[in-house]
């Protein structure tokens, strides 16, 4: 090999390697989403279950209050 062949090959390496690099980028990415996601989906959840206890102690409380 040459030097011109050296080089050529040494920049076609350096293109996969860029590639690679931006697809590991983008798949980090996506999984930090999916991550968001799935974290936003529980607390709306456990948001949702805490206002429903909070509902049913408010209306314990005026049903204590009536029957008092």
């Amino acid at each position: 090999m040459n030097m011109n062949d050296c080089l050529n090959r040494l920049a076609e390496i350096k293109e996969q390697l860029d590639l690679l690099e931006k697809q590991v980028c983008e798949r980090v990415r996506s999984e930090e989403s999916n991550e968001t996601v799935a974290m936003d989906r529980e607390r709306r959840s456990v948001d949702r279950k805490l206002a429903q206890l909070e509902l049913k102690s408010a209306r314990e409380r005026i049903r204590q209050y009536h029957v008092s």
